[in-house]
């Protein structure tokens, strides 16, 4: 006589929900992660452009709504808030604004040009 071993996880529904939802919740927070790596490069390449120096290298998130992109689909647009400067002595605020993962639009505030 042989002897099986078989080794068999029962989930029960509670289970099941709770690891949905920490699987939506890194699906997010993994997301919103990539979204702002994206900004950060947006905000570097546009200030390069305009001879313009990314102060403290990062981007903060402001707000963020619901959407539809071009396609229809619902997708999160979220603001992204960086500071630079032009003459190394004032600093200025910008945005960039991202529609899922599409960069929708880099803007600065009139800035002294230095």
């Amino acid at each position: 006589m042989k002897l099986r071993i078989s080794l068999v996880m029962v989930f029960d529904l509670t289970t099941v929900i709770v690891l949905l939802c920490l699987a939506s919740v890194c699906l997010i927070w993994w997301k919103a992660r990539e979204a702002q790596e994206r900004a950060l490069r947006a905000a570097r390449a546009y200030c390069q452009n305009l001879g313009l120096q990314l102060l403290d290298e990062c981007v903060v998130q402001g707000h963020w709504r619901f959407r539809r992109n071009e396609s229809g689909q619902l997708v999160i647009e979220r603001c992204y808030q960086f500071e630079f400067t032009s003459t190394g002595y004032e600093r200025y605020t910008g945005e960039v604004v991202m529609r899922g993962s599409k960069l929708l639009n880099v803007t600065v505030e009139p800035h002294r040009i230095g």
